[in-house]
């Protein structure tokens, strides 16, 4: 998402990546100590009582409460202590979930933000528009947005990434490149520039309308009552 980086922009993420996974709750979470990134991610994930349409022979298995948040998702997030604009220490800090559940994961066992910082790197790389200190910076919003969806495509169409290759051949030993789309089984060949800019996209015939963007202020106004109110933004 190209934007502002407020409550609003992280419910449009979340809401975003929910959709796209199809409702498939992640093992792990991790931010930066943003305090919307809690509110949020129960908003996403978590379900109030009166949503589940229990039968009376359900409500008296389900424990009491009102609102449910699943116990396969753990959030945590990353504090980084910075002295003369170099990082000292590192607090992580469990804040949704278990560290039983953190340490049983099969996918990550450990707290960091490495894999986002990963990204934005390779994005910077890409992209010079997003480079510090450079006067290539973006002049209008929406040529800052084209560009940067146009790395995104080529990150996961053009793009050979090394730890992706498959080995195709022992002695001696020959790799197989693959870019993220062919390991995802979305394409069988990377793709060149051209044919990423001439590929025909058509519209829908009877495109769904879309629902409103939801806020912050839906999100806190769903959760009334089960976060604290002293946790909202000023």
């Amino acid at each position: 998402m190209v934007g502002w980086r407020d409550a609003d922009a992280v419910v449009a993420v979340f809401t975003d990546f929910y959709e796209r996974t199809d409702g498939c709750l992640p093992e792990l979470i991790c931010t930066d100590e943003y305090a919307v990134y809690r509110a949020v991610i129960l908003d996403t994930y978590g379900v109030l009582r009166e949503e589940l349409e229990l039968t009376p022979e359900e409500e008296a298995e389900f424990s009491p409460g009102d609102f449910f948040f699943p116990e396969e998702v753990t959030y945590a997030t990353v504090h980084k202590h910075k002295e003369g604009g170099r990082v000292v220490a590192v607090t992580e800090r469990v804040v949704l979930g278990s560290e039983e559940k953190l340490e049983g994961s099969e996918r990550s066992g450990a707290v960091n933000t490495s894999f986002v910082e990963r990204y934005h790197g390779t994005q910077r790389h890409f992209n010079a528009r997003k480079k510090r200190e450079a006067y290539t910076f973006s002049k209008e919003l929406s040529l800052h947005e084209a560009a940067t969806w146009l790395v995104v495509l080529w990150y996961n169409f053009g793009w050979c990434v090394r730890t992706l290759r498959e080995k195709s051949q022992e002695d001696p030993p020959r790799y197989r490149q693959r870019t993220p789309a062919m390991a995802a089984g979305l394409t069988d060949h990377a793709w060149a520039m051209e044919e990423l800019l001439c590929y025909p996209l058509y519209p829908p015939v009877d495109p769904r309308p879309k629902p409103p963007p939801r806020t912050y202020q839906d999100v806190l106004e769903r959760l009334k009552g089960v976060i604290d109110a002293e946790e909202a933004p000023e």
